[in-house]
């Protein structure tokens, strides 16, 4: 030891003191590093492993074989044909690569190349949901496509299929047509589980029964290379493919409804008729005239045939005997009859004087059809003759005589008891469900009062009062049968792909006639009478194939002026036959038509003798002479 220093040999204390500070810092940054990896390695390890598991695997939904549609007899309506479409995963696009990309698929489908840039550029905010970039491709393209695949990162060909469907010309507005889902109803479709890059049904049965038509997506695990191509599948689950739906409509009687409409109708006019089994509701015919091919949709529907369809005043695209509302006319005076009968307002033999017109204190005038008056009727005389004047008298009173009328009140329960202000659950979409007016609506509505002049005009189905030609038609049926109101029955039964009936809608009572079996059969008689008594309104009816019982409907509504200064009007004819003992309700609808009795009336014969013969029977009067308002 140093005697001066006392310090021992070796390296100075300040070296020292740094070679320990040294030490702790590397042996923390050790710890810290030793921590990082644990936390790495054991403690996140799974969580990790599974992130890196995502990248090269990937879980796809497999979308299932769409259910087909027949008639009641088997001809089958539609057939999936199989096609090849492309598609991006926009994440597996590199953003420096989406321009030539779109270029790319463009060349080769035929495509726009902005519009396909936009499209890659816009999904990149939802990498992982594939878009559609080009449909119905041809095999070699799908082929040189898939070559390619180190040129075109992201993208592949998948297998597909689109609607072929059949009979388009006479089934289009009960079909429907299938098309991609539009961004408007895009969460809808999600959260039933469809994806995005699947066509969905936009109109008819294919709309109302999507979820029955499409069945349930499988999924499959697939393992993906760098640019997004598929190398190895993991696992498969098989997808439950959709329902085969039979439709209780004939295709030959379809098509024979629509040739009686068509060549009354021509190129000018514009109508319904509908045809349903009495005891069932069984819908045998439904055609809206002019229809549309549906297949035009299939194939991709052109610009010209779109805008042509679209801007036709007859408007084609809508199914009218289920989303059209029409005044029914004289055809809805069996409600004011059968209500004012049931609520003992009048007896049935009771006369009520139509001198032609009903004038109010306050100088309003109600006129009838008969403009020199029916003279003294009862309630058969009535119907068969559709007087105005005495439904006025039953519905809203006379202040003249003694009868108080029914009231509006007791006027709209009653069309409600015969099922009109409600939607009668048909399988076809946007039915609607109607109007039936009283002082509540018409004060909601328009802010103003209920007056007597309101009842009269309801009690002959004019004024504020809105009906489909289904729902008419199916009041028919209900007094045809005895007063059981069914739900129109569309769907005769529901297999599985393999052929297997999974199952049969119900014939379903959705009301009944609040009338007793004595004034229903008092309705009947009347109805019987309009065709066939000596001044019956529905003479021209008459059949020799089967008896018919109808009443005739002219319905004005406002709009321009036709020949002779009058307001435009429908022509209405509904009933059943044979008249002792239905088997089918009916009714035509002429829009536009003028007087039920010339227009409709023998249309509505010619279809029941169809349906009764098989044949369609000459034309024996003038066709649509295609009135048009003049002002």
């Amino acid at each position: 030891m140093d005697e001066i220093t006392g310090r021992g040999p070796g390296r100075p204390r300040s070296s020292s003191r740094r070679a320990l500070i040294l030490g702790g810092v590397v042996a923390a940054g050790g710890a810290a590093l030793i921590g990082r990896l644990y936390d790495l390695q054991i403690v996140r390890g799974g969580e990790y492993v599974g992130e890196a598991e995502a990248n090269r695997t990937r879980q796809e939904a497999v979308a299932p074989l769409r259910g087909l549609l027949f008639d009641r007899n088997g001809t089958r309506l539609v057939r999936n044909l199989p096609i090849f479409d492309v598609w991006a995963m926009p994440g597996d696009v590199p953003e420096e690569r989406i321009v030539g990309v779109a270029v790319a698929v463009a060349e080769l489908t035929d495509g726009d190349a902005g519009d396909l840039e936009t499209l890659l550029t816009i999904s990149r905010s939802r990498p992982l949901d594939a878009v559609r970039l080009a449909r119905d491709i041809p095999r070699e393209t799908a082929l040189i496509i898939q070559e390619r695949a180190l040129d075109l990162p992201g993208v592949t060909v998948r297998d597909s299929a689109r609607r072929e469907y059949s009979h388009g010309e006479v089934m289009g507005e009960l079909v429907g047509f299938t098309g991609p889902i539009s961004a408007e109803r895009a969460d809808e479709f999600l959260e039933r589980g469809v994806g995005l890059d699947e066509d969905v049904g936009l109109a008819g049965i294919e709309n109302k029964l999507q979820d029955v038509l499409r069945g349930r997506d499988g999924r499959r695990l697939i393992e993906v290379g760098a640019l997004g191509e598929e190398r190895r599948e993991f696992a498969f689950t098989a997808p439950e493919p959709g329902r085969n739906l039979y439709l209780t409509v004939e295709v030959e009687f379809q098509r024979g409804l629509h040739e009686i409409m068509g060549r009354f109708l021509g190129e000018e006019g514009a109508g319904v008729a509908i045809v349903t089994a009495i005891d069932s509701g069984d819908v045998v015919g439904m055609a809206s005239y002019p229809t549309f091919d549906n297949q035009l949709f299939a194939e991709g529907i052109s610009t010209k045939d779109f805008s042509a369809l679209a801007s036709d005043p007859r408007r084609p695209l809508i199914n009218h005997a289920v989303a059209g509302l029409y005044p029914p006319g004289s055809t809805y005076k069996l409600i004011a009859a059968g209500a004012s009968l049931e609520e003992k307002v009048v007896d049935p033999e009771q006369m009520i004087e139509c001198p032609g017109h009903l004038i109010l204190p306050s100088g309003w005038v109600f006129y009838d059809w008969l403009l020199t008056g029916h003279g003294p009727v009862d309630m058969h005389r009535a119907i068969s003759e559709s007087c105005n004047v005495y439904f006025y008298n039953v519905s809203g009173g006379n202040p003249y005589t003694e009868l108080a009328g029914l009231g509006e009140q007791r006027l709209a329960e009653y069309s409600r008891g015969f099922g009109f202000g409600q939607a009668t659950g048909i399988d076809l979409p946007n039915e609607l469900a109607g109007t039936v007016p009283d002082h509540q609506w018409k004060r909601d509505r328009l802010e103003e009062p209920w007056v007597t002049g309101d009842t009269y005009q309801a009690a002959i189905g004019q004024g504020f009062v809105q009906a489909t030609p289904l729902q008419l038609m199916n009041m028919y049926a209900a007094i045809g049968n005895g007063g059981t109101l069914y739900r129109p029955r569309l769907i005769d039964r529901i297999e599985s792909q393999e052929g297997e009936v999974v199952e049969v809608p119900a014939v379903a009572e959705i009301g009944r006639l609040p009338l007793s079996a004595e004034n229903l059969q008092r309705l009947r008689d009347g109805l019987l009478e309009a065709v066939h008594g000596v001044n019956g309104t529905g003479k021209k009816a008459r059949s020799e194939v089967a008896v018919i019982a109808g009443k005739t409907g002219t319905a004005e509504y406002t709009g321009r002026l036709v020949e002779g200064g009058n307001l435009p009007s429908h022509a209405w004819f509904a009933g059943y036959a044979p008249a002792d003992h239905p088997r089918i309700a009916f009714m035509v609808l002429i829009r536009d038509g003028g007087e039920g009795s010339e227009a409709a009336a023998p249309v509505a014969r010619d279809i029941v003798e169809f349906y009764f013969t098989g044949e369609v029977p000459a034309m024996r009067y003038a066709p649509f002479a295609g009135r048009r308002g003049i002002g």
